[in-house]
């Protein structure tokens, strides 16, 4: 019997286990594979993010002339793309082995975990009973409802294992993992087209950042295709054939990156009349003495996400208190430009609060961006009124987008704002170094005061001009 038993590896699962124990509790963590370390590590933020840093090496070296550099004609040889990713994934999987688990007093077990009651798991034949219960199984590929489509695909799970580059890549999704991989492999070689059915790509995010990166994707040579539908999938003649209504798409390779659904599956959560792993804010689900955390309880699927709620849960399970606090997390899709977010959308703003302002000021304003040539993108800040304040020293931050170089870097600095309740005004009080990408927050911040406005006014009249949201902001 052990006070604690995780299931799942992954970056929730053994944030939950560490703490537990460092919190004094007995742990065994079961992981259904060999290895430790979970999506982040294998299946997504690692290997997605190595490959796109590969690629943007192979597409810098195609902009070399435009700097001076002569005679750079890179050729991709993909099976040493592939090489150099598994070692890097390799590398960073070192960190997450059983080893240093055991040597903290963490009981790993492998094989594939089943309920058998409460209190009480089955593990490839074994029994282990544990006073309280973690379940952090994470989340899998949510295919699109097409016949055949999983026999045709690949998915985050298969993607990083292709040695050979595809010369035909269509992309089903255009969230940030899709759109992610259609950038890399296109700056390898590969001819992509990604289709999205809603009327732009992320659509969870403000409009204008879906439409910077449809056009520098496009000025890339991607295809995308939005408010468009896949009514079947299928081989012939050595293709994959995509249909689209009366249109026909030919792949060598098809990628569905149409979202994740938590993975429950074969668990046996029925046994303790648990149907899905909902939890509260101290990660306790409907059952006396279950926990759940990161991707499995449906909500954000960022791996900062998973393991703060792997903290929370590991100190509840422990006999802790603790609660998750999620008011302010940033996300960040890691394309070029990047593109950031914290907080609330202006619509979502204008929705929830009164008293609402949008600053927007274009990076082509920005000297650092100008000096780097990395003039795609703009800062958007979204302020309310404060309670009992109101707008006094700016009013309040409740939400920020940045589109350009470094996005997912100066995103932190709203969240700070967001996480202290700072006055928005804050942002431009305080001294930024010249000349930095972060000094654009500075010169979006500062039109909320008539000297600011003054002195960047020029901005105003270019975001205007280049945002028909900005006019009816004024």
């Amino acid at each position: 019997m052990v006070d604690v038993a995780v299931i799942g590896g992954g970056t929730a699962g053994l944030t939950a286990a560490l703490t537990a124990r460092h919190a004094g509790a007995t742990v065994c963590l079961v992981e259904q594979e060999p290895r430790l370390g979970g999506d982040c590590t294998f299946y997504g933020c690692v290997p997605s993010k190595t490959l796109l840093a590969l690629a943007r090496v192979a597409h810098d070296a195609r902009l070399a002339a435009a700097a001076g550099v002569l005679d750079v004609s890179p050729a991709v040889v993909f099976s040493q793309v592939a090489a150099r990713l598994d070692a890097t994934v390799a590398r960073i999987a070192e960190d997450e082995r059983d080893e240093r688990f055991a040597r903290r007093g963490i009981e790993v077990v492998h094989g594939r975990a089943v309920v058998a009651g409460p209190g009480e798991l089955d593990v490839n034949g074994r029994t282990i009973r544990a006073r309280r219960l973690v379940l952090a199984t994470g989340s899998e590929p949510e295919l699109p409802d097409l016949p055949g489509i999983g026999d045709l695909c690949l998915t985050n799970r298969t993607v990083f294992g292709l040695s050979e580059l595809p010369r035909r890549l269509v992309v089903l999704g255009g969230g940030s993992t899709g759109l992610e991989l259609a950038q890399a492999f296109a700056r390898f070689g590969s001819a992509v087209t990604v289709i999205e059915s809603e009327e732009r790509l992320l659509p969870g995010e403000e409009p204008e950042a879906g439409r910077a990166l449809e056009e520098a994707l496009t000025a890339e040579g991607v295809a995308v295709r939005v408010a468009a539908r896949v009514t079947a999938v299928r081989r012939a003649n050595g293709s994959t054939l995509v249909e689209l209504g009366a249109e026909r798409l030919e792949a060598d390779r098809l990628l569905a990156a149409t979202g994740q659904r938590p993975a429950v599956g074969e668990l046996g959560l029925e046994r303790l009349g648990l149907v899905a792993p909902e939890v509260d804010d101290r990660c306790r689900t409907s059952v006396e003495g279950v926990y759940a955390c990161g991707d499995v309880t449906g909500g954000f699927q960022f791996t900062h996400v998973a393991a703060h709620e792997g903290r929370v849960a590991g100190l509840n399970a422990a006999g802790r208190r603790a609660r998750v606090d999620e008011r302010v997390v940033p996300g960040v899709v890691y394309t070029d430009p990047e593109i950031a977010r914290v907080g609330l959308t202006e619509r979502e703003a204008r929705e929830r609060h009164d008293g609402v302002e949008v600053l927007w000021l274009p990076m082509s304003r920005v000297d650092r961006a100008r000096i780097a040539g990395r003039e795609i993108g703009f800062v958007k800040l979204v302020t309310a009124r404060r309670r009992l304040l109101g707008r006094l020293g700016g009013g309040e931050l409740v939400g920020s987008t940045i589109v350009g170089e470094s996005a997912g870097e100066l995103i932190h600095e709203c969240a700070l704002a967001m996480r202290t309740r700072a006055f928005a005004g804050r942002l431009a009080q305080t001294i930024h170094a010249y000349p930095s990408m972060s000094l654009a927050l500075q010169q979006a911040a500062a039109q909320l005061s008539p000297l600011g406005r003054l002195l960047v006014a020029s901005d105003r009249q270019a975001a205007a001009s280049k945002n028909p949201m900005r006019e009816r902001d004024q």
